[in-house]
């Protein structure tokens, strides 16, 4: 695949230049996201950089990047803003997201800045802010006041003159963090990986060797993002991947995103295993030894995890969806584990963060010890859950979707449950209906992307689901630009 070509981004960072017409849309509520250089550019990250060196002057700062082409400029116009402000600041270098987690949770940094956009195309960029643990001001909190500051003064001052950054590399240190205490012998022979021409080869590759696994890329690293994005659940990018699963002829597919703190897994005939699924098998594994320590997860897809925790005699706590969220829960209960049904999974072990490389080798650990194939370890859930893959569409006006969501699915006692706000929708609030049949169906907000995300789910009569699924469909498309010829079928994930 062939990177695409962004606008140069300036070569020297001007201390003083004035920011141009900010758009505060790229403050969210977990990050900074958008489009470079119009959203995004070395004088934003110049100025976010300064204005958190201000604000923690005695942190020690690290900042990593991904793969993207303007995530090196970035980062080092962020390192100059935290340098003017005095602070000592390490270069951490091209690394995956959980790597930058790592080091502020094992107290090597105080504070950790990863320029990146996880999974959205170039020539999208951001940044992720990870604070330390006894810091209670929520991520949200403080992406506003970024905004408020940079709105109020978006002129830069030096403060002291800039120093050159410490450079630190963590990989391989997170590398025997993560394979010391594993009991893994693997034994199923060779397995697929595809890290989208990300970070994920960065600390896969040792790990791999770490653990003496056979391991096959999909692509090399010099071929660029795909265009679409980094997003193993883009339909032609799974597909690619399902193909590659069987021409290998590798027992397992593993792919991650661009940042590589999400993942998702094939089986040996390529079929991509549903996260719910995912999810309730990394909970059946750490619950077994869990002690009073619970999970938590998303509002998207519950049944399957649900009934784990049942199975258990344990608890789990729904969290809203976006992982600020979900690590503040993970903290706050002192949780095993955490599920989101968008792949990202959280460990207890690893101080609540979430890491695409546990979550694999943590799979691996389960089919081993199972002595099932992956195929035959997701049909014992799929026995007692459908689900069906999430669909994305971008709504104009969410509350009038879910006041013709109300008038069709509240009628009689079709429903019986219906929880989530309609007044007040917005980035932490959801709508879920669950239907006498067994069908529970879900509306959230992407927290990444400007669209909105439906998710299906059923422990009663599979058919059901299909039938309501697409009577509920008939009325999202209502209020939506989209037609039925551009939506995916709805099948059985």
């Amino acid at each position: 695949m062939t990177p695409i070509k962004v606008t140069p981004l300036r070569p020297k960072v001007h201390q003083g230049h004035p920011l141009e017409q900010l758009d505060t849309r790229i403050f969210r509520a977990c990050d900074i996201r958008g489009r470079v250089p119009e959203q995004i550019n070395v004088e934003v990250a110049f100025a976010v950089g300064r204005l958190l060196g201000r604000w923690y002057p005695q942190a020690k700062v690290g900042v990593g990047r991904d793969t993207r082409v303007s995530s090196a400029a970035l980062a080092d116009a962020l390192i100059a803003g935290f340098l003017t402000s005095g602070c000592e600041t390490f270069d951490l270098g091209f690394c995956p997201t959980e790597i930058v987690a790592f080091g502020v949770g094992i107290e090597r940094i105080h504070l950790g800045v990863m320029v990146t956009a996880s999974h959205n195309p170039e020539p999208d960029n951001g940044f992720k802010v990870f604070k330390a643990h006894g810091d209670q001001e929520p991520i949200a909190h403080l992406m506003d006041r970024l905004r408020v500051a940079l709105l109020e003064n978006p002129r830069g001052q030096t403060v002291s003159a800039a120093k050159a950054p410490i450079a630190l590399s963590l990989i391989n240190e997170f590398v025997e963090h993560i394979a010391e205490p594993l009991d893994l012998k693997w034994t199923k022979g060779p397995l697929a990986l595809n890290g989208l021409n990300g970070t994920a080869s960065l600390v896969a590759t040792p790990l791999a060797e770490r653990l003496a696994l056979d391991v096959r890329w999909i692509r090399g690293e010099h071929a660029g993002l795909p265009v679409t994005g980094p997003d193993p659940l883009k339909p032609p990018l799974a597909a690619e991947m399902s193909a590659f699963v069987r021409a290998s002829r590798t027992g397992v597919g593993v792919a991650w995103d661009g940042d590589a703190d999400r993942c998702v897994f094939f089986d040996a005939a390529g079929a991509l295993v549903p996260n719910a699924y995912v999810m309730a098998m990394m909970a059946d594994h750490f619950l077994k030894n869990a002690g009073a320590a619970g999970v938590v997860y998303d509002p998207k897809l519950v049944l399957s995890i649900q009934k784990t925790v049942t199975r258990h005699r344990s608890h789990g706590v729904r969290v809203a969806t976006g992982s600020s969220h979900m690590r503040a829960a993970m903290h706050q209960t002192g949780a095993v584990y955490g599920g989101e049904s968008s792949a990202h999974h959280y460990f207890g072990r690893l101080g609540g963060i979430d890491s695409g490389m546990l979550a694999w080798v943590t799979m691996l650990q389960i089919i081993e010890h199972s002595d099932q194939t992956l195929c035959e370890l997701a049909s014992a859930y799929r026995q007692e859950v459908a689900v069906l893959p999430e669909l994305s569409l971008k709504v104009d006006h969410p509350e009038a979707m879910i006041l013709d969501l109300d008038q069709a699915l509240l009628k009689g006692k079709a429903c019986l449950e219906v929880e989530g706000g309609k007044a007040t929708f917005g980035v932490e609030t959801h709508r879920t209906y669950r239907l006498a049949s067994g069908v529970r169906f879900s509306l959230n907000p992407s927290t990444t992307e400007a669209v909105m995300r439906f998710n299906f789910e059923s422990d009663g009569d599979p058919q059901h689901l299909l039938e309501q699924s697409e009577e509920i469909l008939k009325v999202l498309l209502r209020h939506t630009d989209s037609d039925e010829t551009s939506l995916p079928v709805l099948a059985l994930a």
